[in-house]
């Protein structure tokens, strides 16, 4: 399992991720600041901004989207909460305080406070681990390194929680539904289509690099069908050649003389990315066929430029037919 204050960087995915430089929608022109364009405005900016923390934060090698921790999760690990201001009876005071009754600098993580309890108590491991989930607010490891790597940067590179993550899924999807134009608002129609069509293939690009965000499989949070299909090409693609990646690694290990521990390692590896995969595969599929039947926009129009997909034919509807 990959660390989540780090991304790992796979030989030959740079080119299939989000684009390094900012994605930028199309705006129109609005006379008043309580029209319809200028509500839309507003949500293209988010979209743009927490785009924007993606994209940096996928570039300095950071995990840029952590789906299980949100905003209460943050204050919990930086403010002491009143269950956590006693002299150290409860296990929230034990997080904070040590046995000197001195505050800590940083509040212990899960794992540490599992380790506190078994020596101070003396109880057993099942009986910390329980002591520690129900009576405190303490996070894994990885998520509070995450969460003080993520507070060290600024506000403009900071990765993405879970809940600033469903704000810029919704976004994405205001962006793609682009109000009509008023008449009053003189454009040609050649413009105005063209300005619509350019909004909804960049709303359907940010959809499609969200699902390479993932290194689990992840359904779609998207509500709008045709999005929601562009996540899971993008998601298939990424958990495919991760698949594809940890398999080489694995028949490369076989016959190697490396260490059994290392090699059961790449092995466990290789399995947990086949079955994202193939989950990927499954749910893909499903989308095709049900976007097929109500007609909306082809997989190849989601496409990116100079790119091909790659899909087996289990994963592929119309080959599927075919073969039968």
């Amino acid at each position: 399992m990959n660390h989540p204050v780090t991304s790992r960087r796979v030989p030959g995915f740079e080119s299939w991720s989000l684009p390094s430089h900012p994605l930028r929608f199309v705006y129109f022109v609005a006379a008043d600041e309580h029209t319809e364009h200028a509500t839309y405005h507003d949500q293209l900016v988010i979209a743009e901004v927490l785009l924007h923390r993606v994209v940096s934060a996928k570039a300095r090698g950071i995990q840029p989207v952590n789906l299980r921790l949100h905003h209460d999760a943050e204050q919990h690990c930086f403010q002491r909460t009143r269950s956590g201001r006693g002299l150290g009876d409860s296990v929230e005071d034990m997080r904070w305080v040590d046995r000197d009754g001195f505050s800590r600098a940083r509040p212990l993580n899960r794992e540490q406070l599992t380790r506190e309890l078994m020596d101070r108590l003396g109880v057993s491991l099942l009986r910390a681990i329980d002591l520690v989930a129900s009576g405190s607010h303490a996070l894994s490891s990885a998520d509070q390194s995450w969460l003080v790597l993520r507070s060290s940067l600024s506000i403009l590179e900071r990765p993405l929680n879970g809940s600033e993550y469903l704000i810029l899924v919704r976004a994405i999807e205001a962006a793609y539904a682009v109000p009509p134009e008023k008449s009053g608002t003189a454009k040609s129609g050649t413009e105005k289509s063209s300005s619509c069509a350019a909004n909804v293939a960049i709303a359907l690009r940010a959809a499609r690099g969200l699902g390479w965000l993932h290194e689990d499989f992840t359904s779609s949070p998207f509500r709008i069908a045709a999005l929601s299909t562009a996540y899971k090409m993008g998601h298939y693609d990424y958990l495919a050649r991760r698949a594809s990646f940890a398999r080489a690694t694995d028949e490369r290990l076989r016959f190697s003389h490396a260490r059994s521990s290392v090699k059961m390692k790449a092995k466990l590896a290789r399995h947990r990315a086949e079955h994202a995969a193939l989950l990927a595969s499954r749910a893909l599929v499903a989308a095709t066929m049900f976007d097929t039947r109500l007609g909306l926009p082809d997989a190849a129009a989601i496409e990116p430029r100079g790119t091909s997909r790659a899909m087996p034919a289990a994963a592929n509807p119309a080959a599927s037919r075919r073969v039968a």
